[in-house]
């Protein structure tokens, strides 16, 4: 309809009209693409919403399983602590024989740390980092997922091999049953529990745990690597708690 009439106004050699249509032209097609940009951004604003809410939902997720995993970490540290101040020492302090088979087996658990990160995976093989405007929430997503687990907190130490190898099987498998409890979830708890097994041979089992020095070592070397899990497990705590907060002050804006 327009063309016919800017047809009909230069025949008619009314330029005012013709430069009128064609100004009503640029306007409506400068009003269409103005729209089209408007809907395109807002639909890029919801699907970033839509990303930061999942993603504070993983974060949400990380910061109660790091609770966990240190809370676990900690245990077994005090497991390990107790089994080698005996073997330097020869001080049992108020421990039984028994207690220390089960310091000794309970210091070879493991908890492995892994990130919940599908979401953040998901916007980065998508190539939609960029639906983050937010250059600083950018910017710690990158730092927090950049995270490459250490062995602190995914081996499983040589200790474990060998401490589990010295351990008669009827002890292993009660302390299994007896003082050791998991869930679907990989939630792990260890627990005090009363002997199964008379103290003397408790004792012959401790002296020989005790007594292998390089057992002792691999036991040294574990507790350190449980004390540098724990200032990970604390450090990614702190940048999970930060970076829910700009996440929750975003997604409040939008």
């Amino acid at each position: 309809m327009i063309l016919r009439r800017i047809t009909e106004h230069v025949k008619a050699q009314n330029w005012f009209a013709v430069a009128l249509d064609f100004l009503i032209v640029v306007v409506g097609v400068f009003i269409g693409i103005q729209v089209s940009n408007w809907n395109d951004a807002r639909v890029d604003q919801l699907r970033a919403l839509g990303y930061l809410e999942r993603i504070d939902a993983n974060l949400e997720a990380d910061m109660l399983d790091l609770e966990k995993r240190t809370r676990f970490w900690r245990q077994v540290a005090d497991y390990g602590a107790t089994g080698l101040n005996y073997a330097e020492t020869g001080d049992a302090g108020a421990h039984s024989a028994w207690e220390l088979v089960l310091a000794y087996f309970q210091s070879s658990q493991v908890s492995e740390l892994i990130p919940s990160q599908a979401t953040y995976d998901e916007l980065k093989s998508a190539g939609e980092l960029g639906l983050m405007s937010n250059l600083d929430i950018r910017n710690a997503l990158t730092n927090y997922y950049i995270f490459v687990a250490t062995p602190s907190v995914t081996e499983r130490p040589p200790y474990r091999e060998h401490v589990r190898g010295l351990i008669p099987l009827d002890v292993q498998q009660y302390i299994w049953n007896s003082c050791y409890t998991s869930d679907g979830t990989g939630d792990q708890e260890m627990h005090p529990c009363p002997s199964p097994i008379s103290e003397a041979r408790a004792t012959e089992i401790v002296d020989t745990i005790s007594n292998d020095a390089a057992l002792m070592a691999e036991l040294r070397y574990w507790m350190s690597s449980m004390h540098v899990a724990g200032l990970i497990g604390r450090d990614r705590l702190d940048s999970a708690t930060a970076l829910r907060a700009m996440i929750k002050e975003e997604i409040a804006k939008k």
